[in-house]
C-alpha cells in the first residue's frame, strides 16, 4: 500500500479502493463522539484559565517579567532583606535612562531596590536580582497639577507619574471639588511645586487615589507604594502655599497629624493592604510633630543626620538626638526605614558621620542612602565589615551615651562605632587596639561597573579624636585585603 504525506495509508481514505464508504449512521455515530470529546476537552481547558490560585504570602518572589505574566500567576510583593548584618542600601531614584547595563547589574546586585522606575527598567533590574524592590511614587497629601511660574501661577506643564511604560498625567479631567481640602472657601496650591492640598478624609478622593495607586502597582510589578510629603502641610512654611497656611497653629498640625494617620489606616486596608506603605516624613524632627506613623509599613527619613551640606543640627537643640529617637521608635516596632541624606563625594568626614549615625539606629529592616545625583552611586565604607549589633536594640539614643568618652557608642560583633554630634572635641584612649577605617574613593559608579579602585584602609590605634559632627568605626580585626 501506498501512503500519503501525512503517513496515512491510501487505501483508508474514504473512496479509496479496497475499503466500502462508511455508512450515514456510522458518520453520525463518529460525529457525536467526536462532539462529546471536543466538549470534555473545551471543558478543562476553560476551568484551567479560569480558576486562579490565591495570592501568596509576603515575601514570595516572582522572576516572571510582567509582560510574559500568564493569567494562573498571582501578584507577588517582595520582602524587604534583613539588615542585621553590615550595612545595606536603598538608592531612592535613578537615572536608568542613561544607565549601562553594567550599571544595572551593579544597582541590581549592591542595592536592595529604588523607585520611580518604568515596568522595563524593572525587570532589567530584576534580570540581575529577582529580589530587587520597585517602589512606586505618589504624592500624599496632594494631587499634583502643573508646574509653577512667577507669583505661584500654574505654567501649563503637567505633573506626571509612572504606569507601566509611560509617563501619564496625575490630574484628572474635572476632579470633584468636594476632594480639595479649602482654607477660607479657596483650594490650596503647593506653590515649590505645583500640586494642591487634597482632603485625606474625603471618601471619593481616596477610593480614587487608592485605584489610581492599585493600577499603577500592577503595571510595575511594583512591590510599594513610596507616599511623598506626608506631613503636615505648614510644616514646608506656610508661606509657600497660596492661599497661605499658618506658620505656627498646634490646632492646625494636630487635625492634620489625625487625618495623615487615618490615612495610613486607609492605604493599609483592602487591595492596598498587601503592598508596603511608606511615607516620606522628611527630617522629622519638628519638635510639635505629634504624627503616629507606626501603622505605615515603613518610613523614610529624607534629611537624616543633619538638615544639608555643612549644616549640622544644634547640639543645644536636641534636634539629632529627636531624630534619632524617633528612627529607633520605629526600628524597635521593626518597621521598614530609609535614611537618606545628600553628600559631597569629596567630605569624607561628613559621609562618617552619617554612616556612623546609621550604624547607632540600624535594626533588622534600616537602610542608608548616601545621594550624589540620579545617577548610581558607591562609597567603599558600605563594604566595611562591621558585622552585626551587639546587646540588642537601643530603646532610645540616650542608652548609646558613654559619659565616660562623652560620645555615643555601640557595639558591633566586628568592632565598635562611636559618634559625636556635639560641638565639643572629645579623646578616648582604648585598652587595647583597633582597626581605623580610612575610607578612599567612592562616587558616580562607572559605566563598566568596576569600583575596585575604591578600598578602605584600616589603621591600628589605641586612641582617638573626634572634632564635632564627626564619627569613627573601629575593627577588632585588621580585615583580609
Amino acid at each position: 500500500m501506498t501512503k500519503t504525506k501525512f503517513g496515512a495509508p491510501s487505501a483508508l481514505r474514504s473512496g479509496s479502493p479496497g475499503l466500502e464508504p462508511l455508512s450515514r449512521k456510522a458518520k453520525w455515530g463518529f460525529a457525536g463522539i467526536s462532539l462529546l470529546i471536543f466538549t470534555l476537552l473545551f471543558s478543562v481547558l476553560w476551568i484551567s484559565f479560569t480558576r486562579l490560585p490565591p495570592k501568596p504570602a509576603l515575601g514570595v518572589v516572582l522572576t516572571t517579567p510582567l509582560a510574559a505574566r500568564t493569567p494562573d500567576l498571582p501578584l507577588t510583593i517582595r520582602a524587604f532583606p534583613e539588615t542585621l548584618e553590615n550595612i545595606h542600601i536603598f538608592n531612592d531614584q535613578l537615572a536608568v535612562w542613561e544607565m549601562s547595563e553594567a550599571q544595572f547589574e551593579f544597582a541590581a546586585t549592591h542595592y536592595i531596590g529604588t523607585q520611580k522606575v518604568f515596568a522595563s527598567d524593572a525587570r532589567r533590574f530584576r534580570a540581575h536580582n529577582p529580589n530587587f524592590i520597585i517602589l512606586n511614587y505618589r504624592l500624599g497629601p496632594g494631587l499634583g497639577y502643573q508646574n509653577i511660574s512667577e507669583n505661584c501661577e500654574p505654567g501649563g506643564t503637567w505633573l506626571e507619574v509612572i504606569e507601566g511604560e509611560k509617563w501619564v498625567r496625575e490630574y484628572p479631567e474635572n476632579p470633584p471639588d468636594e476632594w480639595f481640602f479649602k482654607l477660607d472657601g479657596q483650594r490650596v496650591l503647593f506653590c515649590d511645586w505645583g500640586w494642591y492640598l487634597m482632603d485625606l478624609s474625603n471618601i471619593s478622593w481616596r477610593e480614587y487615589w487608592a485605584g489610581e495607586v492599585l493600577r499603577q502597582l500592577r503595571a510595575n510589578a511594583a512591590d510599594g507604594i513610596f507616599v511623598d510629603s506626608l506631613f503636615p502641610p505648614n510644616y514646608y512654611g506656610g508661606d509657600k502655599f497660596d492661599p497661605e497656611l499658618p506658620g505656627l497653629d498646634q490646632a492646625f498640625e494636630r487635625n492634620w497629624s489625625s487625618q495623615i494617620e487615618a490615612f495610613i489606616d486607609f492605604g493599609q486596608s483592602g487591595d492596598l493592604a498587601a503592598y508596603h506603605f511608606i511615607p516620606n516624613a522628611g527630617e522629622w524632627v519638628n519638635g510639635r510633630d505629634m504624627t503616629d506613623y507606626s501603622g505605615a509599613d515603613g518610613l523614610m527619613v529624607e534629611g537624616f543626620g543633619r538638615w544639608a551640606s555643612g549644616e549640622y543640627f544644634l547640639a543645644q537643640d536636641g534636634d539629632w538626638q529627636l531624630q534619632m529617637d524617633r528612627i529607633l521608635s520605629l526600628v524597635n516596632l521593626d518597621k521598614i526605614v530609609l535614611l537618606q541624606q545628600y553628600v559631597n563625594q569629596e567630605n569624607v568626614e561628613d559621609r562618617q558621620f552619617l554612616l556612623g549615625s546609621y550604624l547607632l539606629v540600624k535594626g533588622r529592616h534600616t537602610y542608608l542612602n548616601l545621594e550624589l545625583s540620579a545617577e548610581p552611586e558607591w562609597f567603599p565604607e558600605y563594604k566595611i565589615p562591621i558585622g552585626t549589633p551587639l546587646g540588642g536594640l537601643p530603646a532610645s539614643i540616650s542608652s548609646l551615651w558613654r559619659s565616660d568618652w562623652g560620645l555615643y557608642a555601640r557595639t558591633y560583633s566586628h568592632g565598635l562605632v562611636l559618634v559625636n554630634p556635639s560641638t565639643k572635641l572629645q579623646e578616648v584612649v582604648f585598652q587595647k587596639t583597633y582597626y581605623q577605617a580610612f575610607p578612599y574613593g567612592g562616587g558616580v559608579v562607572p559605566a563598566d561597573g568596576n569600583v575596585s579602585a575604591w578600598m578602605v584602609d584600616y589603621l591600628p590605634v589605641i586612641n582617638v579624636s573626634l572634632g564635632p559632627n564627626q564619627a569613627v568605626i573601629l575593627l577588632e580585626v585588621l580585615p583580609e585585603p
